[in-house]
This record gives C-alpha cells, structure tokens and sequence, in this order.
C-alpha cells in the first residue's frame, strides 16, 4: 500500500501502544517504553506539523468506538510484544486476538497499518511457557510488519511519501542517527493516560545489545539477536532526559539495557563481563540530577550479577555512584535464572550459585542502608525462569535451597520473579523447551517460595513504620484501596478504609508475600475506622472497638485506652492535630 506524496502529506499518524515487555525493556503502565518516543520524534522530525494521535491499549478498550478516530489517519502503527512474561498492576498488554479485532475494521482498510516492536522482530510471545507465534498471523490485519528499527524506518517512510520505497528491515547505523529523534518526541508522553496524574516513569535506553553476545548469550534470550553493544553517549541521553522533563516528566528508570554496571566500558563488546567504568556512571546521573534537578523517581534495573562477581571493586564503585544520586528504594534486576550447574552449563546463564551470592552480598552491603524510617537504598531482585534446557525435578530442589540460603544468612531482595520460558524462533534455545517439570509442580513451586520465603523478605525490606511517599491509587478491592509507588518493582500496598483520588503517604503495618498492608501516613486517630484500627498489629477487633470513636488527643490516652506501650514504629505515625 502507498501513502502518496513527500512526508509533509502525511497529516495524521495513530500510534498505538499495546505495550512491551522485554527482557531489557518495560513499556506497561504506568512505564512508558522508548518506542513510541522514538517514533513520535521519528515523525516529527521528518514532519513537523503532522499531528499524532497516541493511545494505549486500556484507553482503546474504554472507548466504544475507537477506530472512529483513525478513519482520517495517513498511517496507523501498533507497537507490541511480550517477550517476558509478566502479571501486571497499571495494565494489560495487547494479545494477538485483540489486534486482529481492532485493527480488522473494514473502515481502515485503505489506511496502511504497521506492526512494529518485539512482536514484529520475533514474533507473537502469548503467554510463559507456551512457544511464540510467528508475526504472520497478524497479516492481516496489518500490511506491513516492521523488523527493523521502527524509528529510522518510519523516518524513511515519511521522507519517501512511500511504505513500498523503504526497506523495513533497516537497523540503524548508530545512535547518532537518532539522536535529533528523541528530544523531540519527548512530547508525546503528555497524551499518555497517566501524564495528568503524575503517574508515569519513562524507561530510558543506555544501549542495545547485550556484553555476552561474544558468547552467544542466554540460551533463551532474544537480546544477543540485536547484535554486538552499541552504546549511546552521556550527551545524547541527558538531553532526551532534558527534553522529557521540560515536558513534564519527574520519573525515569535507566533500565533499558543488559546491564546497567557496564554502561560506558572501554572493553564493551570485547569482553564478556566488561570492567566496569564508575566514573562514566557517575557522570551519567550526577548530569541527568542537573538538567532534572526536582526528579521524584529516579530509579534502574537491569544488572548481571555475574558482572558484581568479576568485578567487585569497580561494581561497588558504580553502585555509590548511583546510590550518590538515585532516589532510594532501588532495585538492581539480577537475571539469575537458575542455580542448578546442568541448567547453567545447557543454557548458558550468566553466574552460578556462588558468584550470585556474592553479587548479593556486595549489593546488600552498599545498598542495605536506607534513610529514616524509609525503604532500602539499592537491592537485588531475582529472577528466576523455568523451562529452559537441562532442567529436572533437582532444579526446584537447587532453586528454592538457594533461596533459603539467602534468607537464613540475613541478606535482602527486594523481590523474587518467577517465570516460565517463552520461545522464541532465532535464539540459541529456539522452540524448545523442558518438559521435565510439571505445571502443577511449577505453581507448587511458587506458591512454595511465595509462602515460606517471600514474606519474610517483605518485613526485612519494608519493616512496620516503613513510609512510602506518594504511593498512587490503583483501584478499589472491596474496602481497600490498591497503591503503589513509582519506581523500579514498587511494593502493592493495600489502605483499608483510604479514601484518596490520586496519591498519598502510607506507613507499613503488615506483609504478605507480594503486597504490603499500609494506612495513611501521618495517622490521625480522629479519622481512623474501626479496619484501619484492627489492621495495626497487637490492636484486633476488641481493642479496636475501645478506639472507634474515642476522642484522643495523645499517645498516652492510646496507650491508657489498650492497656499497652505503642511499638515506637507506630508513635512516629500518630499525629494530633485537627
């Protein structure tokens, strides 16, 4: 299908945004992913004055009639792919079924319709556990299926006026062909759903590529399919930065990259955990802090711990660096995968038990520290994925050991991701995968680890009177509201009796595997219902019932009223005042 003229006669361009999930990249609500920057400044750049129509895929399902809006449109472009699997709080990916309904109008048929992202380059991931889908089951609806870079492809479609003139395979030479493309779509995150509110953090790109691709990399990952690193430079992301947060934008994770402690290493792409560069990280966000000197979140993700093991001293130097600048309640992503050495060996993960923990140790003795009555600094988090090569009933027995292990030894994760495969055609893994464990055995596995380890580390990480600042509402679960905070893997919260449009400050006064119980912060007796009372520990329903209702003007009064002392966790949430 031709669009006909130069780009300036492309007026109108619908970018959808079904969201991503990849292994270095996350684009679901309330994070928005690089690609429809990229492509907005793609657009914009050739074409100034074309006017681009951005939704998510929640607003399309709330509305009854959404083609209506793109009937006049030039392009429309859907962006999409699960790569990792994932349950998610903000929102709900696109699945294939949902694309070929929406985008199978008959209204649209005339207008040419691109599927780009992780879904067009490898293929439909459904669902863990189950293998990925070729990108043509989604021709139709779509006519053209972006494998390249959407980005410069898109750029070379509203340059040439033409789909057909463009090879939509192309990559792009370096980041320095798109460096006039990210500043100016910085401001397409003022349409996205969660701009009003405040509720949106923007993943940032450091570089593609992963350092193990001399390796050939995990087994299963489709990052060494993007070639050798290529790295952007420090101007280059400070000034998307910049652009973003003169757009509004006060949340941003670096977390679109293999591993973030190897940002700006002189041996990237020749060796296969590079030595890491403190002073390049250092001068990264000591820059971001200056052109976004009020940042709310700043926050990163992706780490191999097997860099933390190579290079200890140089990986504790990185991460003061951060920890110099960030804003705490961190998380370091550590791709551990498993611990079992046959499923190590087979798949070719990045670190073995012993060198996970001690990347664990290292992370917990920089980043164990946290401010007053607030969460930790910097923690690892694990992930852990099931269905790869080489696997056997002993794996769940090396895994859950090794959790063990950590908790009995006193260290802290932040949290614990536990994942089955997808396959994807084109990784060294390709479409195979172990039938060795069970489903039920899987879920048994999980509920396992959620029951025995999990709750535990929730009271090491966020221990009663912690305070979340700005925890944003999610919706309503019977008498309690759900919250979370902005940033890198946000603890759920839930406030029982909380009555609150957009965001709040919460004290911890319970842990579950997954979420926390949390009440307003500061809390005032004089607003408190007889749930938020019996949710506090050691209080119940008969001590509770003494509360509701009683005026209380001090501590003392309380504690005259229980017949106890207050834990002093919970005297430095009280307030009085009217």
């Amino acid at each position: 299908m031709t669009t006909s003229g130069s780009g300036a006669d492309l007026k109108r361009v619908v970018i959808v945004d079904g969201y991503v999930d990849e292994p270095t990249c996350l684009g679901v609500p309330p994070y928005i992913s690089p690609y429809p920057r990229y492509i907005a400044g793609a657009i914009w750049t050739a074409s100034p004055h074309t006017e681009i129509l951005y939704q998510t895929i929640d607003e399309i399902r709330s509305l009854n009639d959404p083609q209506s809006k793109w009937t006049h449109a030039d392009m429309i472009i859907l962006i999409a792919g699960m790569i990792v699997p994932g349950k998610y709080v903000g929102g709900t990916p696109i699945s294939v079924n949902e694309a070929q309904r929406i985008f199978n109008d008959t209204r649209l048929q005339h207008i040419p319709k691109l599927l780009v992202g992780p879904w067009a380059r490898f293929g439909c991931g459904l669902e863990g556990g189950r293998l990925a889908l070729g990108s043509d089951v989604l021709t139709p609806p779509f006519d053209h299926i972006v494998i390249g870079n959407p980005e410069v492809v898109i750029f070379d479609i509203m340059e040439r006026g033409s789909v057909e003139a463009v090879d939509l395979s192309r990559v792009r030479t370096g980041y320095n062909e798109i460096e006039r493309f990210t500043p100016r779509g910085a401001r397409i995150i003022t349409q996205h759903p969660g701009f009003s509110r405040g509720y949106l953090i923007c993943e940032i790109e450091t570089y593609t590529g992963c350092p193990r691709f001399i390796s050939g990399g995990c087994s299963f990952c489709t990052e060494p399919l993007y070639g050798p690193p290529s790295q952007r430079s420090i101007r280059d992301i400070v000034n998307e930065i910049e652009s973003l947060y003169k757009h509004g934008a006060r949340a941003f994770r670096i977390g679109n990259q293999a591993d973030l402690f190897t940002y700006g290493s002189r041996e990237m792409g020749e060796e296969e955990f590079p030595i890491p560069a403190p002073e390049r990280i250092d001068e990264l966000f000591s820059k971001i802090r200056h052109v976004a000197p009020d940042v709310e979140v700043l926050h990163i993700d992706n780490v191999n711990p097997g860099t933390l093991a190579h290079h200890p001293e140089e990986s504790a130097e990185v991460a003061k660096a951060i920890i110099k600048y960030h804003t705490p309640g961190d998380v370091a992503a550590f791709g551990v995968e498993s611990v079992d050495p046959e499923v190590i060996k087979r798949n070719n993960l990045k670190a073995n038990e012993s060198e996970v923990i001690s990347a664990i140790r290292l992370l917990n003795r920089i980043g164990g520290t946290r401010p007053s009555w607030g969460l930790p600094h910097l923690l690892p988090g694990i992930n852990l994925l099931y269905g790869l090569l080489g696997e056997s009933r002993r794996t769940l027995e090396h895994n859950l050991m090794f959790l063990q292990g950590i908790l009995d030894e006193g260290l802290m994760v932040r949290r614990i991701n536990i994942r089955q495969v997808i396959g994807f055609s084109g990784t060294r893994m390709g479409g195979r995968s172990s039938r060795k464990i069970k489903r039920n055995e899987f879920f048994r596995h999980k509920k396992i680890i959620r029951e025995t380890i999990d709750t535990e580390m929730m009271r090491r990480v966020a221990p009663l009177g912690t305070v979340l600042r700005n925890v944003f509402f999610e919706r309503l679960d019977g008498n309690y509201s759900l919250a979370r905070p902005l940033g890198t893997y946000p603890p759920l919260c839930y406030i029982p009796d909380a009555k609150f449009k957009d965001k709040t400050d919460v004290f911890v006064v319970g842990h579950g595997p997954r979420s926390l119980s949390a009440l307003p912060y500061p809390f005032n007796p004089k607003y408190a219902s007889l749930l938020q009372w019996k949710s506090i520990p050691s209080i119940g329903g008969k001590r509770a019932a003494r509360l509701k209702g009683t005026p209380i003007s001090s501590i003392a009064e309380i504690e005259s009223l229980l017949d106890m002392q207050l834990p002093e966790w919970l005297k430095h949430a009280l307030v009085f005042e009217e």
